[in-house]
């Protein structure tokens, strides 16, 4: 009896330490080989400078125009409705998004020579070790409704668990917490004669 009793005060010690942030460990943080990749092979790769830069020049124009507009302008809404559609259109006449592609479009559409210029300059064993974090982060449809990548996003995702004392009385407690984490770089690759070139800059955003 009097070992259960230690056993009952040590979990009960156990959970009053836990509970104050003195026991806080975790599982899932990113490797050393994941960051060492992503430093190396993260970020972004641009299919089509010359319609980045416009896609950038565009948001910058649009910022500009909506700082323009009161919130106590009647029409607010109507406006920048207007303004939106007015700079999500390229030179060449057609929408860009800055978002991956819908099911419907990937279902629709085949990028396998998109993806083969990425493996091509990361080689197959580093492909393969990326391909499930490599996804288009925008594109455009041309005249024939055909989706055109203009950048490729890559980021590793893994799950974090920590280990503590966790929830309330009505929600309940429990003694792990896990959630999700993306890394990634902030490498710019520019696809220059059919062949990606590793730019000295670095991007600002997910997409760009």
């Amino acid at each position: 009896m009097k070992y259960f009793i230690l056993i009952f005060i040590g979990l009960i010690t156990l959970v009053i330490i836990t509970s104050c942030g003195l026991i806080h460990t975790t599982k899932g943080a990113p490797t050393k080989e994941q960051k060492e990749l992503m430093e190396e092979y993260g970020g972004i790769y641009v299919f089509d400078k010359a319609i980045r830069d416009e896609i950038i020049a565009l948001q910058k124009q649009e910022l500009i125009e909506r700082k323009k507009v009161s919130l106590d302008d009647p029409n607010f809404v109507e406006k920048m409705v207007a303004l939106e559609e007015k700079y999500s259109i390229l030179s060449n006449g057609c929408k860009y998004y800055i978002k991956g592609p819908s099911k419907q479009e990937l279902k629709e559409n085949d990028w396998s020579l998109y993806y083969q210029k990425v493996k091509e300059y990361m080689g197959e064993e580093i492909f393969e070790k990326l391909k499930k974090g490599l996804a288009i982060s925008s594109y455009y449809v041309d005249k024939n409704g055909k989706v055109i990548p203009i950048t490729m996003f890559t980021y590793i995702s893994t799950t974090i668990t920590t280990y503590g004392l966790y929830g309330d009385e009505g929600a309940g407690f429990r003694l792990t917490d896990s959630y999700s984490v993306g890394i990634t770089g902030d490498n710019i690759f520019y696809l220059e004669n059919g062949k990606f070139i590793k730019s000295d800059e670095t991007r600002e955003a997910a997409w760009n």
